[in-house]
């Protein structure tokens, strides 16, 4: 029998999303970053985000590092100026941790997941 605790985020005594500590795998040195996963409506709202045109990607990528990068703690300006590579590594890390995927395949996997959602949704 499928347990609660094996399908549920974990959250702390504040009520908080636990944050984990994750291996960014894509990057060639393999620094580590401590995350919090994104819940299943925070997601959609980043994946509609994403549609648009490039801006409202990178704003997109951004949402999702704001929401759920815990450690190293970045500020707006860091954000600006966070190097593509290092972007797109955390991004990956986040979302995989919160789609429950393997880094490595998130790209494609997570695009499919995240439509499929908004189909439930709409029906």
């Amino acid at each position: 029998m499928l347990q609660t605790q094996e399908i549920v985020f974990n959250r702390g005594e504040d009520g908080q999303l636990l944050a984990q500590e994750v291996v960014l795998e894509l990057l060639p040195n393999k620094p580590t970053v401590r995350v919090r996963p994104l819940t299943r409506g925070r997601l959609q709202e980043i994946f509609a985000q994403s549609q648009g045109d490039g801006e409202a990607k990178l704003q997109a990528d951004n949402q999702v590092i704001k929401n759920g990068l815990v450690e190293p703690k970045l500020t707006e300006q860091d954000l600006e100026n966070l190097m593509p590579s290092y972007a797109g590594a955390i991004s990956t890390a986040i979302l995989a941790v919160s789609l429950g995927l393997n880094q490595t395949e998130i790209t494609e996997k997570a695009t499919e997941v995240l439509q499929q959602e908004q189909e439930v949704k709409k029906n």
